[in-house]
């Protein structure tokens, strides 16, 4: 520790250099990146845990990441951030999933003309890619696999089912590559399996309520012939899982999830849900974030990575009653998800890359 005196002539020094008389601290603040996040939902498990891995990033660089949620509507992220590439934000670090394939171009192309550096989660269109539509500023993009996630599920499923019966399914917003994918997965699962059909399929919307209550109409609707739940994210499970308890079905009709959200896993250990697929949202806010932070301060140069640096996969896992234990029993340690242990390697969680047609 300093003595006072030491401190003292320090802090003069520091004075000194500064006409305005402010510290270098401040002066290296000012320089300082700005962050940002943008998020689907603030009211959401599974990005307030994207949201905590960001500002782990940004709290291990001294700084503090502002977070802007769109509600899974891409033209509300589209006017909130064109007003901050607007105003001025060259150099900015931004990590954001888009909401929908139609809006990522013009975030992007946006950012760009702006000086900031993106990275995107979860939404990109199939036809553009980060070193063809922005190659110094859209840093990377990143997302995890959402067929065979769906797909993984879809037969876990099916066979807690016995090969044969009813499944519903419910999709997150409509133009939205991961929900798209992941009903997809269930068709092609159901389409091997002739004794299962696909009674119907409704979009939620990634919305708990809303599952809720489509679910319930289809209770009313299919009787016995409902047998299987089949969602595209935890928080739409959690809603059948509970229109399902308010008929005593809950057990009884196997519903499958995605993300491995904490509140999902505790419905896979009571037996309440079947399945879910693990993507870890505390790793992808933290390594999106801190991507777009080694651009913005020329740590990493985006240009020069291969393409599959550069749009890749997250490893995931699927999480059924055996598995779930630990899961719930693991914590992420905050040093784990800091910029210094990331940016040792970035892709030391890539499970390849996104291959030609995944996103359509």
């Amino acid at each position: 520790m300093l003595r006072p005196l030491a401190a003292l002539a320090l802090t003069a020094t520091a004075f000194a250099g500064n006409p305005a008389g402010r510290s270098d601290a401040w002066a290296a603040e000012q320089s300082a990146p700005q962050l940002y996040a943008g998020i689907g939902s603030a009211s959401s498990e599974y990005w307030s845990d994207l949201v905590t891995g960001a500002k782990a990033v940004a709290q291990s660089v001294g700084g503090s990441v502002r977070v802007l949620a769109s509600d899974f509507q891409g033209q509300k992220h589209l006017e909130q951030f064109g007003a901050i590439f607007g105003q001025g934000c060259e150099g900015c670090a931004v990590a954001i999933d888009t909401a929908s394939n139609a809006f990522t171009k013009a975030i992007v192309q946006r950012a760009d003309s702006a000086g900031a550096y993106a990275v995107t989660i979860l939404n990109r269109p199939d036809s553009i890619h980060p070193w063809d539509t922005a190659p110094n500023h859209w840093v990377a993009h990143l997302e995890y696999d959402s067929f065979d996630g769906g797909y993984q599920n879809a037969l876990a499923l099916i066979h807690a089912m016995g090969g044969k019966g009813g499944i519903v399914a419910l999709a997150g917003v409509a133009d939205n590559p991961p929900s798209k994918r992941r009903i997809e997965a269930v068709r092609k699962a159901v389409a091997e399996n002739p004794g299962v059909k696909l009674l119907d399929m409704q979009v939620a919307d990634w919305d708990q309520t809303k599952a809720q209550r489509i679910t319930r109409t289809w209770l009313a609707e299919y009787g016995d012939r409902l047998t299987g739940i089949f969602s595209a994210n935890d928080a739409m499970a959690l809603g059948a899982v509970a229109a399902l308890k308010e008929k005593g079905l809950n057990g009884k009709i196997p519903v499958t999830g995605f993300d491995g959200s904490h509140d999902a896993l505790e419905l896979i250990k009571a037996g309440d849900m079947l399945s879910t697929t693990y993507s870890d949202g505390a790793y992808l806010g933290a390594v999106s974030l801190a991507l777009a932070y080694a651009a913005a301060t020329g740590k990493l140069d985006p240009a020069s990575l291969p393409h599959e640096k550069r749009d890749f996969y997250l490893k995931s896992k699927l999480v059924a009653r055996a598995d779930v234990d630990q899961l719930l029993a693991s914590r992420h340690d905050p040093e784990e998800l800091s910029y210094q242990a990331i940016s040792r390697d970035f892709w030391a969680q890539s499970a390849g890359p996104i291959l030609p047609g995944a996103n359509r």
